[in-house]
C-alpha cells in the first residue's frame, strides 16, 4: 500500500507533506515521491493523516455492549480480595467484544486494557489491537504494567462488607507492607511460593512500571514517600487534584495519565485542572490523554480531552503526543506503534482535516498494522 501527498502529523511534533509506504502492515518508507508499481495506491491529496489514538487505560474488550458478547461481564474486577497482583488481565479479554465497539471509527487503533481501581493491586496490564477475534493475536504487549489503586472506591466496595480496607490508613499501610514483604522475598526450596509477592518483585525490579490510580494529590504524595526507598517506575493514573503548583512531581519525573469521567458529579473528576497540568507539560513532564472506563458514549473521549487541551495549549504540535506517542511510551510499546516512523506498524488514521483543529473533520480511512478497519460510510453496528 503507497499513501500519496498526504499531510503527516508522526505524533512526535513534526507535520510535513509526504508518501508512506506500507510493506506487510508495517511502515517501510516515508519520503516525497515514492515509486512502488504494485502497491495499491490512496491518493490523500489535502487529507492529514494522523497515528492511531492510543486509550492507556481502559476496559474495552472486558464489558461489551449491552446486548453483545457478555455484557457487562467485570471481569477484570476481582473484588474478593483487595491484593491481587499475580493477576493477569489477558484472561479478561475478549477480542469480539472489543471489535463489536469499532474504535477504529473514532480513531483508535490500539488499547491498554487494565484491571479496574478497586483493588490496593489489580493485577497485571496489557496492550491490546481494537479489531480482531483472537486475544493472543491481538496482544502488543502482554506485560504492560502494574495496576494499582488508592482510590476511594475500594473502601466502598469493601467497606460495605465490614470489612478491610475500610479507611485510607489501611490503604497506605498496606501498600508499604505488600512492598515490605515484597523485598524480603525469596523463593526458597520447600517452602510454598508466594505468587503475590513474586508479582510485585517485578515491579521492585523494573519489570514492570506501577500505574497508580489517584484520587488526589494528597494521596499521590502518600504513595510516593512509601514507594521512594524502592527506585520504581511510577505513573499517576487520573491527574485529579494535579496542579501546576504541584512541583514534585515535575522535579521526580511521575509521568501523568489524564482521565475524564463519565459521571458528571464525580466530586474527584471535578477537581481535574487541565490548565495546570498543561503547565506540567509544558515544562517537560509526560503527559497522556486517556478515556475513563469502557462504556460505549466515551469512544471519542482521547479526542475530547485533546480539544479540551488545544484551547489551552493551542498548538496541534504539542497535544497530538499526549494522545499517540507519549501514552505509547508509558505502556512499553513506544518502539511498536505512536508514532508515524519507518520501521514501525502502520497505525494510520487519514482524517478529512485534522480532527484537534476543526469539528468539521471526518476520519476517512483507519489502518491498524495496514489493515482497514473502518471506511467512511461504515454502518456503526454498536450505537
Amino acid at each position: 500500500m503507497l499513501i500519496k501527498n498526504g499531510r503527516i502529523h508522526d505524533g512526535k511534533g513534526n507535520v510535513f507533506q509526504s508518501d508512506i509506504l506500507v510493506q506487510d502492515g508495517m511502515i517501510q518508507k516515508i519520503a516525497p515521491g515514492i515509486e512502488a508499481d504494485d502497491s495499491e495506491i490512496i491518493d490523500a491529496e489535502g487529507k492529514e493523516i494522523l497515528p492511531g489514538f492510543i486509550q492507556a487505560l481502559s476496559a474495552w474488550g472486558i464489558n461489551g455492549s449491552a446486548t453483545e458478547i457478555r455484557p457487562s461481564a467485570n471481569d477484570n474486577d476481582e473484588t474478593s480480595d483487595p491484593v491481587t497482583p499475580h493477576l493477569d488481565v489477558r484472561y479478561a479479554f475478549n477480542g469480539r467484544a472489543a471489535t463489536v465497539q469499532q474504535l477504529g471509527a473514532f480513531g483508535l487503533c490500539v488499547i491498554g486494557v487494565t484491571p479496574t481501581d478497586n483493588n490496593l493491586f489489580g493485577g497485571t496490564m496489557a496492550v491490546f489491537e481494537v479489531d480482531g477475534v483472537n486475544p493472543y493475536k491481538m496482544c502488543v504487549k502482554p506485560y504492560a504494567g502494574m495496576k494499582a489503586s488508592v482510590c476511594k472506591r475500594m473502601k466502598d466496595i469493601y467497606g460495605k462488607r465490614n470489612t478491610a480496607p475500610m479507611t485510607k490508613m489501611w490503604i497506605f499501610e498496606q501498600l508499604q507492607e505488600q512492598f515490605r514483604q515484597a523485598k524480603e522475598y525469596k523463593v526458597e526450596d520447600g517452602k510454598e511460593r508466594n505468587m503475590k509477592l513474586e508479582a510485585l518483585r517485578r515491579v521492585l525490579d523494573k519489570e514492570l512500571p506501577l500505574f497508580l490510580s489517584i484520587d488526589n494529590e494528597q494521596d499521590a504524595l502518600h504513595a510516593f514517600e512509601i514507594l521512594k526507598p524502592y527506585d520504581i517506575d511510577l505513573v499517576l493514573c487520573n491527574a485529579y487534584d494535579i496542579h501546576a503548583d504541584s512541583a514534585w512531581i515535575l522535579e521526580n519525573n511521575i509521568p501523568l495519565i489524564v482521565r475524564s469521567s463519565s459521571m458528571t458529579m464525580d466530586d474527584n473528576a471535578m477537581k481535574l485542572d487541565l490548565k495546570g497540568i498543561a503547565e506540567l507539560y509544558e515544562k517537560g513532564l509526560d503527559v497522556a490523554l486517556s478515556g475513563v472506563d469502557s462504556s460505549f458514549q466515551i469512544r471519542e473521549d482521547v479526542l475530547w480531552l485533546g480539544i479540551a487541551m488545544m484551547k489551552i495549549l493551542k498548538d496541534e504540535k504539542k497535544v497530538l503526543p499526549m494522545m499517540t506517542s507519549i501514552p505509547a511510551k508509558l505502556l512499553g510499546v513506544g518502539d511498536v506503534t505512536g508514532s508515524i516512523e519507518e520501521g514501525k506498524r502502520a497505525d494510520l488514521v487519514i482524517w478529512s482535516a485534522d480532527p484537534l483543529e476543526t469539528y468539521q473533520a471526518e476520519i476517512i480511512t483507519t489502518y491498524m498494522g495496514g489493515k482497514a478497519i473502518y471506511r467512511k460510510g461504515d454502518e456503526l453496528r454498536c450505537m
